[in-house]
């Protein structure tokens, strides 16, 4: 279906703009009511900080039964920068797997990736003040999903950026999985491109913005991006990637970075029931 996309009096100079992406104009738009709540509703508000998942075995007598015989929990707990208390991060941790060495190398994954934006703070050279709180959005016997939102400000910054990042770790292959274990990038990027494309809880001018916006990048570029998006990061790498995904209720939420104006990152659903 066809959009007619509005954008008069959106254009104004000076927008700043997130890495990768190319300089364009943009009125600002409040986005305390929208775009700062988005995240968090996306990842299930209703999820308390510690999370249970029930584990099964069989055991046969005439008949297979299941019983529950354990449970994995996830508990939420807090970095802070040793210098100071300026840098908070939140991070997730994991209890009560039967195999415990892989627990205690599904834990170091888990809070070595939450901890990764800290080389990108470093790379900035500058005082960071910065808060990532830490959602646990899934947990069974396979795997964990964890989303992470916040901001952070380096020291004499205009405004404080906003930030989106994920991780879902296979607990039994202990690795993380990303875009390409839900969808592939050339795909994904043809839809963000395409007039099927929907954002996440954005209505109103910052909906007609962002449509807008998409429409200055290109197929190409979207797919890189989608290429280059999650954890593992790349061999060397001291910034995170600017694109990240997760699946929720065979929905998949996927970042794509925008000018500041907008929000910093805006999220992207694809409903992989349909596809």
């Amino acid at each position: 279906m066809k959009r007619s996309i509005m954008i008069s009096a959106l254009i104004i100079s000076g927008v700043l703009m997130t890495t990768g992406c190319k300089a364009k104009q943009y009125k600002e738009i409040d986005l305390s009511s929208t775009h700062t709540t988005a995240a968090t509703e996306a990842v299930k508000e209703t999820m308390a900080s510690t999370t249970t998942a029930s584990t099964e075995e069989e055991t046969t007598t005439g008949s297979v039964t299941k019983e529950p015989v354990s449970s994995i929990e996830a508990a939420i707990e807090t970095y802070h920068s040793e210098s100071s208390n300026q840098i908070t991060i939140q991070y997730p941790v994991i209890s009560q797997m039967k195999d415990t060495s892989k627990q205690e190398a599904v834990n170091k994954l888990l809070k070595d990736n939450a901890l990764a934006i800290n080389e990108q703070f470093k790379s900035l050279d500058s005082n960071i003040t910065a808060s990532i709180n830490c959602k646990v959005v899934s947990l069974d016997r396979r795997r964990v999903t964890v989303v992470y939102t916040g901001n952070y400000r380096s020291d004499g910054g205009a405004y404080p950026v906003n930030v989106f990042y994920t991780n879902t770790v296979d607990l039994s292959e202990v690795k993380s999985l990303g875009f390409d274990d839900y969808s592939d990038a050339y795909t994904m990027a043809g839809y963000v491109m395409s007039d099927d494309c929907e954002f996440y809880n954005v209505s109103g001018d910052l909906k007609e913005a962002l449509l807008a916006y998409r429409k200055t990048q290109s197929l190409e570029e979207y797919t890189d991006l989608f290429r280059k998006a999650d954890f593992p990061l790349a061999d060397g790498a001291d910034t995170l990637p600017e694109s990240f995904s997760y699946v929720d209720q065979s929905v998949l939420y996927f970042s794509i970075p925008v000018p500041h104006a907008l929000g910093d990152y805006a999220l992207v659903t694809f409903n992989l029931d349909g596809k």
